[in-house]
C-alpha cells in the first residue's frame, strides 16, 4: 500500500489480519485523531469482529463505520459518537428495516438510528439519512455510481467532514457531495465510472451552487 501512492500515510501494525492484539495500539492512535474510518477492507473473520467490538467498546471519539465493521454495531454499547453507511443488504444485516417503498424505508431507517443510538446514512438510489430525529434524504449520484470503491469515497468524505461537523450534518453533506461528484464524473466520462473519477470532482462538487 505503501508504494501505491506518495499520497498515502500508512501505519503498519503486526500480523495479517486486525486482531484483538492491536487494539490499544489502535486506540492509541485514534486517541490522537478527530475521527476514525473503521470498515473499509476490514474483513469479516471472527476475530476480526472481536477486535472491532473491543475497539468501540474503549474508543469514545467520532467514528464512520462502513462494511465489514457494520455488523458490529448493534452488538456493542460504545460512548463513541458513530456514523454508520450500510447499503440495504448491510442495514438489515445489521438488524435494520427492509422495505421497498421509499417512504417506509425512510420511516423504518430513522426508527432504527433512534434504536442504535446513532446517525445512519444507508446507500441507495436515494441515500437516507437520519439520526432518529431528523431525517434528511440526498439526491444526488447515478448508477455508475455502483461500482467498487465509491462507499469508500463516501466513508472518506464523511468522516473528514465528521472531524468538525455534527453526526446527522456530516453525513448529509457527505452524502450530497458525493453523489454530486458522481454526477459530474458522470458528465465528463459517462456512467462507466471508476471510484478515482469522484475524487477528481470531489472540489468542484463542494462548491457547487446547485
Amino acid at each position: 500500500m505503501q508504494g501505491y501512492s506518495e499520497n498515502l500515510i500508512v501505519h503498519p501494525l503486526a500480523g495479517e489480519l486486525v486482531t484483538r492484539s492491536v487494539v490499544d495500539d489502535l486506540l492509541t492512535r485514534a486517541a490522537g485523531v478527530d475521527a476514525v474510518i473503521c470498515g473499509p477492507g476490514l474483513g469479516d473473520s471472527e476475530s476480526t469482529r472481536a477486535a472491532v467490538r473491543a475497539l468501540l467498546n474503549g474508543y469514545d471519539g467520532r467514528a464512520v463505520i462502513d462494511a465489514d465493521a457494520l455488523s458490529v454495531v448493534p452488538e456493542v454499547d460504545t460512548d463513541a459518537t458513530l456514523v454508520c453507511t450500510p447499503h440495504q443488504g448491510e442495514l438489515v444485516g445489521m438488524g435494520g428495516p427492509n422495505a421497498d417503498d421509499r417512504k417506509q424505508l425512510a420511516d423504518g431507517v430513522a426508527e432504527f438510528a433512534a434504536d442504535l443510538g446513532h446517525t445512519l446514512l444507508v446507500k441507495g438510489a436515494r441515500d437516507i439519512i437520519s439520526d432518529g430525529e431528523t431525517t434528511r434524504i440526498s439526491r444526488t449520484g447515478n448508477p455508475g455510481m455502483t461500482v467498487g470503491g465509491t462507499g469508500d469515497v463516501l466513508a472518506g468524505v464523511v468522516g473528514a467532514l465528521l472531524a468538525t461537523e455534527p453526526p446527522r450534518a456530516a453525513a448529509a453533506v457527505g452524502a450530497y457531495v458525493t453523489g454530486r461528484a458522481g454526477d459530474l464524473a458522470a458528465d465528463a466520462v459517462g456512467e462507466s465510472l471508476v471510484a478515482t473519477d469522484l475524487l477528481d470532482r470531489l472540489p468542484e462538487a463542494f462548491v457547487t451552487d446547485e
